[in-house]
């Protein structure tokens, strides 16, 4: 046997079998999760310029997948891909194109049909890195955030809300704008809500650093809060790490965070010093009643750790994980594997 295959056999007695037997959920890659407030979880995930939906009451069976739409020239892979969100009332997604436009999809409910889509931003061209985020709000109301250019050509957060079910959008505004002009530009934000709470991260530009940075506003997204750095250390970097971490809030707008420095990643509560954690990198976070569920990319594989747990574990081959906290505590993990979209319950 080569030298090599007999490490890799060696390493896989020491660390055992995948976690996660995943069901393939369907052909395409980077997906994106959300639940609704009935626990009912959406997800999307492009293939080439196709965006795709399908769904789930119990994490095991899914929808048979639906085209949503064509885009021509659709932003997709290294973080990049269609966004989702959902209430009572609907579903949004967003997706962006090359050109730099970020356009809505709205799944009413209670007709089922997805609706044309309409452009959220309101300069044309703009949004050239094709970085977005969406989280749905009170009152079947959603707000997307992303990376923005216009007026002077420097990456900036941008933000909109609708309060129609993403059928239409209010203008957009600047939520931030790095004082030495671009924030980092290659790396993906978030955006969570919790009634009128809303928490935005993302990744600084400041004096050659490139360290998170957390916005939050208390009125829904109308308006946000001074910038604050998340975590003690910081990040000297002449180049783009396309890493932009994870964020959760809990039900009492409590906020966790999980995001990479070097090759190391840090998990930071609100209130709370931050805390290494593991090497890797595009970790997801969720926080339950039991405690923390984290994933993370590593060479190729995705590992975790559940509550209780003190060391990650190997979950699955694969990349670019995503977590949907489902009724009971139950943690859905979706993620891309050799063009397919894999899911399984966290253990």
């Amino acid at each position: 046997m080569h030298p090599l295959l007999s490490l890799l056999f060696v390493i896989n007695l020491l660390i055992g079998p995948p976690a996660i037997t995943g069901k393939q959920v369907g052909k395409g890659k980077h997906p994106s999760v959300a639940t609704d407030p009935a626990g009912k979880v959406h997800v999307v995930y492009g293939q080439g310029g196709l965006i795709y939906y399908t769904c789930t009451q119990d994490g095991n069976q899914f929808a048979e997948p639906v085209r949503v739409d064509s885009l021509p020239g659709l932003h997709l892979g290294a973080s990049r891909g269609p966004q989702i969100a959902a209430t009572k009332q609907s579903v949004v997604i967003t997706a962006i194109d090359k050109a730099g436009n970020i356009w809505s999809y709205t799944r009413v409910n209670s007709t089922g049909k997805w609706q044309k889509r309409v452009r959220v931003n309101d300069v044309a061209d703009i949004a050239k890195e094709g970085f977005v985020a969406l989280t749905a709000g009170p009152d079947n109301s959603y707000m997307a955030t992303w990376l923005d250019l216009r007026g002077d050509n420097q990456n900036k957060i941008v933000g909109a809300r609708s309060v129609d079910g993403g059928k239409t959008w209010l203008p957009n505004q600047v939520l931030y704008q790095s004082p030495d002009g671009t924030v980092c530009e290659c790396c993906q934000l978030s955006i969570v809500s919790q009634r009128q709470q809303v928490a935005i991260m993302f990744r600084n530009f400041i004096n050659g650093a490139r360290d998170m940075y957390l916005v939050r506003s208390s009125d829904g997204g109308k308006t946000v809060g001074k910038a604050e750095k998340l975590g003690e250390g910081t990040w000297q970097l002449k180049a783009c790490p396309m890493d932009g971490g994870g964020l959760f809030m809990t039900e009492d707008g409590k906020l966790s965070t999980v995001w990479r420095r070097n090759d190391k990643l840090f998990i930071a509560k609100s209130g709370q010093p931050e805390t290494e954690y593991a090497t890797g990198k595009n970790a997801k976070i969720v926080t339950t009643s039991r405690g923390d569920y984290i994933v993370f990319q590593q060479d190729g594989q995705i590992w975790g750790t559940s509550p209780g747990q003190t060391k990650p574990a190997l979950i699955s081959t694969g990349g670019y994980p995503k977590l949907a906290l489902m009724p009971k505590n139950k943690v859905l993990c979706l993620w891309e594997e050799e063009g397919t979209v894999q899911a399984g319950f966290v253990p």
